[in-house]
């Protein structure tokens, strides 16, 4: 009985206590918002008196930028400046100091042109030959193009081509050089609307042959025949178009096609004077 009486007890000043504890926790809550009510209150009071100081004095010499349109202003600056005569740069009456010309305060300095002028190098030929032409879409052979080609793919030809060079007596540099200038040649050929599939260069000629279907460059040589006939033949020819031209044409027994157009070696292109390059 008197387990039951204590035990009943104990709930209820455990009861007691956990309302005490809400009741005390909703006091201090109230006692806190009310505190920081007040504070935000002065607060407001004191910016909105701070912000009517600020207008009283310099809303005279303040001006509302929100609705300035941008161009407008650049605008005005520039008719500015194009309508200035020198009358604008002559001092009043009775100063000292001259007016200060403010037209040049908004372009950049010189030292700032240079930088973004110059801050990407533009590629140039290391021959001489002045910067690289950009190469026109639908070019024909855009792998002959040497200043794309990389380190690997310069190293697998200096090796392939290592033992034609030794035997020619020409440097790799000079070859790439030579290449260097037949893709200019090619990339301003095709520029005038010159169709080819390929140039060759003669190394008895120093010049270049664009590989164009109708054309066939050819050097020619005579032979007095055993009655007396003098006949002119092919002796070396380039160009694709070969292949359309019969071997009694060749040797000068037939007539070439009339569609063909034959040139003399000596009318290759020579890329000097074609391109306008200084040797």
């Amino acid at each position: 009985m008197l387990r039951d009486v204590f035990f009943n007890r104990a709930i209820l000043a455990g009861t007691v206590f956990f309302l005490l504890m809400i009741v005390g926790a909703q006091l201090y809550s109230w006692h806190v918002r009310r505190t920081t009510d007040a504070e935000l209150q002065r607060t407001d009071r004191a910016v909105r008196a701070l912000e009517n100081r600020t207008q009283t004095h310099t809303g005279a010499d303040t001006v509302d930028t929100s609705r300035v349109d941008f161009e407008q202003a650049e605008t005005s600056l520039e008719n500015h400046d194009a309508q200035s005569t020198d009358d604008d740069t002559t001092g009043l009456p009775g100063d000292d100091t001259a007016p200060i010309d403010l037209s040049d305060a908004f372009l950049p300095d010189d030292s700032v042109l240079k930088e973004e002028q110059f801050s990407e190098e533009i590629p140039v030929s290391p021959y001489g030959f002045g910067p690289y032409p950009e190469v026109p879409a639908g070019y024909p052979l855009p792998l002959s193009i040497p200043w794309q080609w990389n380190e690997e793919t310069i190293a697998a030809l200096e090796k392939t081509m290592e033992t034609s060079l030794r035997e020619k007596g020409v440097s790799f540099t000079e070859f790439l050089k030579t290449n260097e200038l037949m893709a200019r040649v090619g990339i301003k050929l095709w520029n005038e609307g010159r169709h080819f599939d390929g140039i060759t260069t003669s190394d008895q000629t120093g010049r270049f042959y664009p590989n164009e279907p109708d054309v066939l460059y050819v050097k020619w040589r005579e032979t007095t025949l055993a009655n007396g006939e003098v006949r002119r033949y092919m002796s070396q020819t380039i160009g694709a178009a070969i292949s359309s031209v019969s071997i009694a044409a060749q040797d000068g027994r037939e007539t070439p096609p009339d569609w063909l157009e034959i040139r003399s070696l000596d009318d290759g292109i020579a890329p000097y004077e074609f391109l306008g390059l200084n040797r």
